[in-house]
């Protein structure tokens, strides 16, 4: 009697590890499923522009085409662009989320939407999908990146 008991009582056991280990897999798969879906802004390692921070503002200097709207108008500043950069380093999801006018909002999107993929951004080795906010510059000088 002491043995069937022990036994009915180890089986029980492993029934209740069985549920809770499978349960535990299961709330692991979905939380990669979770990661994949899910668009950051904050992570451990920001996607990166090929050639850095520098190398982005050179781009922008040299693809921007300041329109002759805004030049006749004296229309100064910034206009900026989100995007999402995905995990293959694809920029999608362009979104105007602050702008100037006078031609200056739609060249900020063309000349951010011809960028090359960057470098994705990741946390703990895991690359993600960031949200990044950009700003373009119109009649203002870009800034150089430290250490130049």
């Amino acid at each position: 009697m002491h043995t069937y008991l022990h036994y009915r009582i180890c089986l029980c056991f492993l029934a209740v590890s069985t549920v809770f280990l499978f349960a535990s897999i299961n709330s692991l798969a979905q939380s990669d499923d979770y990661l994949d879906r899910e668009v950051f802004t904050i992570v451990e390692k920001q996607p990166e522009f090929p050639g850095g921070i520098q190398a982005m503002w050179d781009y922008l200097k040299q693809n921007v085409k300041y329109p002759s709207e805004a030049v006749k108008a004296n229309v100064k500043g910034k206009s900026y662009v989100s995007f999402i950069v995905q995990k293959d380093g694809r920029l999608t999801d362009f979104q105007l989320v602050h702008g100037l006018g006078s031609g200056c909002d739609e060249e900020a999107m063309r000349v951010i939407k011809a960028m090359p993929s960057w470098k994705p951004g990741s946390q703990s080795g895991r690359l993600l999908k960031v949200k990044y906010t950009l700003p373009v510059l119109f009649g203002l000088d870009y800034p150089h990146a430290k250490g130049r």
